[in-house]
């Protein structure tokens, strides 16, 4: 009979944390923004369009609503100049309205403060992720920020956490992914790195997040920070 061993996991040495809905809970702020800025151009969108889209970048969700809409004079406009628009009009509404997930934050600086290296990887654009780390008085921590902007493909491909990880010159299997939306989740997978699932309170169905080493019923707003904090072996400890 062959016996097979188990390979120990790897060491954590970094964390990769994505912005919305997770650091901060923004998505609400998000759908209120864009369901505002998308009505002007005659585009009705909803809770369940917008839901679709979380986790994707706005380049790709312009390109999604491009097809869906295809009358609409937003369309007109250069990819770059709609999202542009579009987080313009995020920046307009939201900073006064997101507030950080606490447990979230809580382990972040738990992890700072043992020498864990964090960053921030996220669909978001790079202004709009440097403008709500700030307001949020998260940026002494979050040094690092990769957008999806920056790199060929955003998420659910690997491309952004595999980026974050080059710049904080960490092998992939040696960082932790900590995500709200299946895409992100698929996106950890590929890039051949542990998770931790945030699914937004009220997701019926969990089979996206499976592939996860952790999820948190409850969301972001559930998070215990013991919880990661027992369950993986860190780099250093």
């Amino acid at each position: 009979m062959e016996l097979r061993m188990r390979m120990p996991e790897p060491l954590i040495a970094a964390v990769l944390f994505d912005l919305d809905g997770t650091l901060i809970d923004s998505e609400p702020a998000y759908f209120e923004s864009d369901r505002a800025f998308l009505a002007a151009y005659g585009i009705d969108y909803d809770a369940a369009m917008n839901a679709s889209f979380i986790g994707r970048s706005a380049s790709e969700t312009m390109l999604v609503l491009e097809r869906a809409f295809p009358d609409s004079p937003l369309n007109a406009l250069p990819l770059a100049e709609r999202v542009r628009l579009k987080d313009a009009a995020f920046l307009d509404y939201a900073p006064s309205r997101v507030k950080p997930f606490a447990g979230v934050v809580a382990l972040a600086r738990r992890l700072a403060e043992r020498g864990i290296a964090v960053a921030v990887a996220s669909g978001s654009s790079p202004e709009v992720i440097d403008t709500m780390v700030q307001a949020m008085g998260l940026g002494n921590i979050f040094v690092h920020r990769v957008s999806a902007t920056e790199v060929p493909r955003g998420k659910p491909e690997p491309d952004v956490f595999l980026e974050a990880a080059r710049r904080l010159n960490v092998p992939p299997a040696s960082c932790l992914v900590v995500e709200d939306s299946m895409h992100g989740v698929a996106a950890a997978r590929a890039a051949g790195m542990a998770c931790v699932a945030l699914p937004t309170s009220g997701t019926s169905d969990l089979r996206d997040f499976a592939s996860a080493a952790i999820i948190v019923d409850g969301g972001a707003a559930a998070l215990d920070p013991e919880l990661v904090l027992r369950r993986f072996a860190w780099k250093g400890r």
